[in-house]
Parts: structure tokens; C-alpha cells; sequence
């Protein structure tokens, strides 16, 4: 036959069940006590040798500037000789600032061990008057915890002898009880199966081992529950119900159909501000059925239910005992329902007036909403109409302007030219009838020539208010504009022709020839390149100009945020004929600016 442990020690009894358990507990608790009380002897002592020679560092650190000032080294030996018996004390050291060690005295204790405790503090010297502390030496405290560790081992084994006595004694009052009270569990038990046959079914014997006692405990449970089943289930439902209605956080209540409520919980009468349910029903009654409930609001549930079978998700406006309207939301079904009547309506009622609230905020706030929304599409439109009219003004302007620069380059050039080649014919004639080699043939020679940079001057100014070249194409006023350009600015400038030559209107042309102007410009004065090439493209897609130069560049995003009226410009002349400009350009890396008209475009201007 097999014999296990757990096979013995079910077939204990069980007083030796007990005696078993108790001697493992006390083993356990005892010897844990110990270690845990000896422990904290030790910590206790160890920071007790710790603050004291904290303390005798800093009364020493005090005591002592007085006679290391006047370097007193008998007043000094006397104060460590004082505290030297200490039997902890291994060593007190003061040594001066630049002169070392003054005094140094030996404790009881020899200096064996590492485990010392040393404590080291400043001595500090105030001279009479407002001079400031001055740090004359240091004093060093040395302690040894040999002599703790001694207590604390001899204070531990009284410990341990303390708490064997002690367990020993209780183990054997406890043996002594517990088989004195193993009776008691027994008288117990038969105590419990004599009010169980007197009718107490609520009797029930405590079930406290697995052994005979506790088999037999379950066994008269067993049968005082088959006995006591039917109204132990009644109770504990009624139980439920009632836990349930009285701490719902939701109103819980019974109506009939004359609008009084029958029942009500106290989340109900919170709800409708009354200190408790039976207030609530009260009031109902005695106020001609008009609270809480409506003679008309208590119709219309009733006939919700009447046509539904039940009442989901209603809204209804009711009032407080304090006279606050408040929203609730309500869910019931009919009880008792015969045919179509139903006496009462069973239903639960949850405050929703706080979530009205911020609906209705909502409900404003989204309204606004689109109030502000439908202003700011009118401005949008009304921005987007005057931008249209401020486009269709400034081509007007610009048109105005292009078209009194050509008038007065035509008068410049019809009117003053042909005066100044008059003056300069007659110039000539008056030179034919002078002496050679006279002053006034000299006078005459001068004023030729000043009639000829004149002519020259009237050239130049009209040529740039309007480059008769724009008369005959584009093409040919570009290929002008890199000629004047390479003649005045001493840079050479070269043209390049990609397709055949463009056919413009006169205002497309002129916007095109003036950003290529402005953008040559830009080159003169800041860009310090040695070579620029203007290339007109034209395809199938549309125009191209390019400006490729090589100079030192710039950065695009810090000069359109500086507002370059130059830049503003070109982009606006750009804009005007729907064309796109867009400038490449990193510092030291030359630029190219990229004018791009569509064909659509063209067409359209065309």
C-alpha cells in the first residue's frame, strides 16, 4: 500500500491537524520576528554611533577655533583628551590650514578595522568686527562600530533566547486550549442539527475543516438548503429587486393612468427635488394629478404604449418641486397589459438637461457657424470680384502707359529729332561760309557736335520709352534689347531664337519685352556676371523666355519678403497676361528667370 504525505496527514485528527499547523506558524512568525527585531536593533545602533560622532565632530569644529587661532595645541590636547575614553573612539585628528597636523589623539580602540565611521568638519575662525568667517584647520573624527557590532550581536542572541522561551510557552497554553476546545466544534455542530429539526432553517453550521466535522457540516447544510431552497430564492429575488430600484442612478417609478405614481425610487425623488420617495407619492396624489406628470403628458405616454407596446427614448419638459424646468428622457412598458388597457406604466426616467443644453448650444453655435461661413464666402466673392476689377484697372493703367510712352517717343522722335537734324543742316551751312581755322568755325565744329549727342540723347530716350524694334515683332525688340544691353553695361548679352518667331499682340509683346528690360536691369546693377543669354522658345505649347546669367545670384524667398518693387513688378506684368514667371536662384550660383505663356493664353489675347 502506498503512503504519501498528504495521505498521512488527511488521516491526522483534528487537534493534531491543528498542533501541526500552529507549530509551522509559530516556527515561521517567531523566527521572522526575531531576525526582523534584531535587524532593526543593529540599524538603531549603527545611526545612534553615526549622529554621535556627527555631533562630536561639530562640537569639536566649534570648541576649537578659539585655540587653533592662538594655536593653544594644550587647550587643544585637553578638549580630545576629554572625549578619548570613549571606548568607541579610534582616533580624534586637528590639523591647521598650511601647517598640518596640530594634535591627534588615540582612542581605547586600536585602529584595525575598515569599517570605521569618520566625520570630518571644518574649523572656522570669526574676527571680532564685520570680517568674514575664515577656515583656520579641520578636526577628524574616527569611530568604530567593532564595538556595536559587539552589542548588537550579544543584544541578538538575548533576542532569540526571548523569543524560543516565548514560543515555547505559547505552543504549550495553545496545545493545552486546543485540546481542551476540540469539544467545542462538536457540541457546535450538534448544536446547529438540533435547531435545524426544530424548523430554524435559517441555521447553518460553519463548514471550518475538510475532515469528519467539515464533511458532516456539509451534509447538514446540504439538507437545510434542500429544505430552506424554495423561500431562500423568493427572499434573495425580492432582495435584488429592491437593491437594485433603491440604488439605481436612473428615476425608477409605477403610474397609473390617472397620472399618480405608485411607486417611486430615491433617484425619482432626487431627481424631481424631493428629499425621499414617499414625499414624491405624497405630493402626487394631493396635487389633482398634475405633478409630475401632466393630464396631458400622462395621456400620450399611455397611448405610446398603447400603439408601441413600449415607450422608448421620450423627451419630456417636467418641473422640480423648486419650480426648475428640467428635461428628462423615459423608457417604460405597460404592466398588467389586459387587451389594450394597462393599469400601470413601469418605467425608468434619466435627467437629459444638462445634454439639451449643450445641444442647443450646439445647435446655436452651428447655425452661427454658417451664418459666419456664408459671410466669409460673400467677402471672398466680393474680394475675388474687386481683385478682378483691381487686374482689370491696372491692364488699363498699364495699357495707358505703354501708350503715352509710344506717343511721346513719336514726338520725341518725329518732332525733336527732325528739329535738332534741322539745326544740325544748318549748322553745316553756316560752317561752308566760315574762315578755316577761325574761332567761329571752331564755335561752329562744338555746336555740331553737341547737335549730334543731342540727336543721339533724343534716340537713346526714345528707343527706351518705346524700342521702335517692338514694331517689327518681338523677336526683333529682344534681339535689340541684348545688343543695347551689351553696349552700355559692357557685358555680353546674347540672343537665341527656338522656333519660329511668336505673333503677339501689341500688349502681350510690350508686357514680355518689359519684364526681359527689368530682369537685364537687375543683372547691370547687382549681379556681377561676365555673360547673359536671352532665349525666346516657341512651340506648339506656348512662349518661353528664358534669362540665364552667371553672377553671384541671390535668395528669392528673402527678397520677395523684402518686397523687391522690381520682383513685384515682373510678377504683376506677368499676371496681367496670364503668363507664369518664376525665378531660380541660390547665392553664388548665377539665376534664371522662366516666362512661361500658354498657348490658350495666347490665343485669347490674340
Amino acid at each position: 500500500m502506498h503512503f504519501s504525505p498528504r495521505h498521512a496527514l488527511r488521516s491526522l485528527s483534528l487537534h493534531a491537524k491543528l498542533m501541526l499547523a500552529l507549530a509551522l506558524l509559530v516556527a515561521v512568525v517567531a523566527s521572522s520576528s526575531a531576525y526582523v527585531v534584531a535587524e532593526h536593533e543593529r540599524e538603531r545602533r549603527l545611526s545612534a554611533l553615526e549622529q554621535r560622532a556627527s555631533r562630536i565632530a561639530d562640537l569639536l569644529s566649534h570648541s576649537l577655533a578659539q585655540p587653533l587661532w592662538n594655536v593653544d595645541r594644550t587647550a587643544i590636547d585637553e578638549q580630545l583628551a576629554a572625549l578619548a575614553p570613549n571606548p568607541e573612539v579610534v582616533e580624534y585628528t586637528v590639523t591647521a590650514t598650511n601647517y598640518g597636523t596640530v594634535s591627534s589623539v588615540k582612542g581605547p580602540h586600536p585602529d584595525g578595522s575598515n569599517d570605521n565611521v569618520v566625520r570630518v568638519r571644518p574649523i572656522e575662525y570669526t574676527p571680532p568686527g564685520d570680517a568674514p568667517r575664515e577656515k583656520i584647520g579641520e578636526v577628524r573624527v574616527v569611530f568604530t562600530r567593532a564595538v556595536a557590532e559587539q552589542s548588537i550581536s550579544a543584544a541578538r542572541r538575548a533576542i532569540l533566547w526571548t523569543v524560543a522561551a516565548i514560543v515555547a510557552a505559547l505552543y504549550l497554553v495553545t496545545f493545552v486550549l486546543l485540546k481542551r476546545m476540540v469539544r467545542g466544534p462538536i457540541n457546535r455542530l450538534e448544536e446547529m442539527v438540533d435547531r435545524i429539526a426544530g424548523g430554524d432553517l435559517h441555521a447553518r453550521c460553519v463548514v471550518e475543516s475538510g475532515d469528519e466535522l467539515g464533511r458532516l457540516a456539509l451534509r447538514v447544510n446540504s439538507m437545510a438548503d434542500r429544505l430552506h431552497q424554495s423561500t431562500t430564492s423568493l427572499r434573495e429575488n425580492e432582495r435584488k429587486y429592491r437593491s437594485i430600484v433603491e440604488n439605481a442612478l436612473e428615476g425608477i417609478f409605477l403610474l397609473d393612468r390617472c397620472g399618480r405614481l405608485t411607486e417611486a425610487n430615491p433617484a425619482m425623488a432626487h431627481l424631481l427635488g424631493y428629499p425621499d420617495p414617499a414625499e414624491l407619492i405624497a405630493a402626487g396624489a394631493a396635487a389633482s394629478y398634475e405633478h409630475p406628470f401632466a393630464p396631458e403628458q400622462t395621456a400620450e405616454l399611455f397611448d405610446i404604449l398603447r400603439a408601441k407596446g413600449e415607450i422608448v427614448g421620450v423627451e419630456l419638459r417636467l418641473t422640480r418641486l423648486d419650480g426648475v424646468p428640467i428635461w428628462v428622457e423615459l423608457n417604460a412598458r405597460g404592466v398588467n397589459v389586459d387587451g389594450n388597457y394597462a393599469p400601470l406604466l413601469e418605467g425608468l426616467m434619466t435627467d437629459v438637461t444638462a445634454r439639451k443644453r449643450v445641444v442647443e448650444n450646439l445647435r446655436r453655435h452651428s447655425a452661427q457657424l454658417e451664418r459666419e461661413v456664408a459671410e466669409r464666402k460673400r467677402t471672398e466673392a466680393e474680394l475675388l470680384a474687386s481683385r478682378e476689377r483691381l487686374r482689370q484697372l491696372s491692364a488699363h493703367l498699364e495699357a495707358i502707359r505703354e501708350e503715352e510712352r509710344k506717343r511721346i517717343a513719336m514726338e520725341i522722335h518725329d518732332d525733336l529729332g527732325q528739329l535738332l537734324t534741322a539745326l544740325k543742316m544748318d549748322v553745316s551751312l553756316l560752317r561752308m561760309h566760315l574762315v578755316d581755322d577761325s574761332a567761329a568755325l571752331h564755335k561752329a565744329n562744338g555746336m555740331r557736335e553737341l547737335v549730334e549727342k543731342t540727336i543721339e540723347i533724343v534716340r537713346g530716350v526714345a528707343s527706351h520709352l518705346r524700342p521702335a524694334a517692338l514694331n517689327f515683332g518681338l523677336a526683333s525688340a529682344l534681339e535689340w534689347l541684348a545688343h543695347d544691353f551689351t553696349r552700355y553695361a559692357q557685358i555680353p548679352c546674347h540672343f537665341h531664337l527656338e522656333g519660329p518667331e511668336p505673333r503677339l499682340p501689341d500688349a502681350s509683346a510690350t508686357a514680355i519685352f518689359r519684364i526681359a528690360q527689368e530682369s537685364l536691369t537687375n543683372v547691370a546693377r547687382h549681379a556681377n556676371a561676365s555673360r547673359v543669354d536671352v532665349t525666346l522658345c516657341h512651340n506648339e505649347r506656348g512662349i518661353e523666355l528664358t534669362i540665364r546669367d552667371d553672377g553671384r545670384g541671390f535668395d528669392v524667398a528673402a527678397a520677395r519678403e523684402g518686397y523687391s518693387y522690381g520682383l513685384l513688378g515682373m510678377t504683376e506684368r506677368a499676371r496681367l497676361i496670364d503668363a507664369n514667371l518664376r525665378f531660380e536662384s541660390t547665392t553664388e550660383a548665377g539665376c534664371v528667370i522662366r516666362l512661361s505663356v500658354g498657348a490658350t493664353s495666347i490665343a485669347t489675347s490674340c
